[in-house]
């Protein structure tokens, strides 16, 4: 548990080349994205060509998701609700962002149940509070392999694979979330990575004036 707390605190930004592959159905779509996320919930995806140009870009402050490069620019203040239409996953930007920096849905707490499943070796990590339940599986040495959280009847499922030691830091270099009780699963293999890179404001779009949202789907 020490090492998990520790390690939510070591990233705060991140940037990367990534294969994406997003399965719907029986459909299946697979591109290159170049990734650039903050831990504060702010990212920028941009979707790549043959050439490695970016043909579509969607970036969030925090809250709102917006897109650019497609037939018809949008955008949304309700970040989830872009997020599932791009993505087919019903996400926060906050909760994606972490999930592609490979860390829990939410901010793992000091006061987690943790128990042992001899069965599958692995540490189980359970926290609830009023709105969800997240469950978290890790190896012996403290790794996190992956977990689930349900919030009502909604919930996802994340595998971390392929972990690699990026500046003392583990790393998963293959992603996999999957949509409870819905046919849909996201894939992203990371090409290249970066840790803690320098990244400027601008790169990002500037939340608007006013009360911040609270980010939750």
């Amino acid at each position: 548990v020490a090492r998990l707390l520790v390690r939510q605190e070591q990233i705060q930004s991140l940037r990367g080349i990534a294969a994406v592959e997003i399965a719907v159905s029986e459909e299946t779509r697979r591109f290159r994205e170049a990734l650039a996320l903050k831990s504060d919930g702010r990212f920028r995806l941009e979707t790549l060509n043959a050439f490695g140009l970016p043909v579509l870009i969607v970036a969030s402050d925090g809250n709102r998701v917006v897109v650019h490069g497609a037939s018809e620019p949008g955008g949304s203040p309700d970040g989830c609700e872009l997020l599932e239409r791009l993505l087919g996953l019903r996400v926060s930007p906050a909760t994606l962002v972490r999930l592609l920096a490979g860390l829990p849905p939410r901010r793992v707490g000091p006061s987690v149940f943790a128990s042992y499943l001899p069965g599958r070796r692995v540490y189980l990590l359970e926290e609830e509070d009023s709105d969800a339940v997240q469950r978290l599986y890790l190896d012996l040495s403290g790794t996190l392999l992956g977990g689930e959280i349900w919030a009502g009847r909604r919930g996802l499922s994340f595998d971390f694979t392929e972990i690699r030691d990026v500046d003392g830091i583990a790393v998963p270099m293959r992603i996999a979330v999957t949509q409870a009780r819905r046919p849909v699963r996201v894939t992203l293999t990371y090409e290249a990575i970066d840790v803690n890179p320098i990244l400027a404001d601008q790169f990002f779009p500037s939340p608007p004036a006013g009360p911040a949202q609270s980010g939750g789907c």
